[in-house]
């Protein structure tokens, strides 16, 4: 899952930062996505991977106080 959950999104985020800072639909535009997509998703796959049990320990704690209110 974190593999292509991080492909996907820095897919997307790295697709709409390039176009706002390009300003056109180029082959520099193309280019530079392609770079900063793999950039950045060399950097988000490890973190995600790391960051997973830290997060799913966070959102358990949130679900069983929610489930204690009850």
């Amino acid at each position: 899952m974190p593999l292509i959950l991080t492909f996907l999104m820095t897919f997307a985020v790295a697709g709409i930062s390039t176009w706002i800072a390009v300003e056109s639909l180029s082959v520099f535009f193309l280019r530079s996505w392609m770079k900063s997509w793999m950039v950045s998703w060399a950097i988000a796959f490890p973190a995600m991977v790391m960051l997973m049990p830290v997060t799913q320990r966070i959102v358990a704690l949130i679900v069983r106080r929610d489930q204690e209110d009850r």
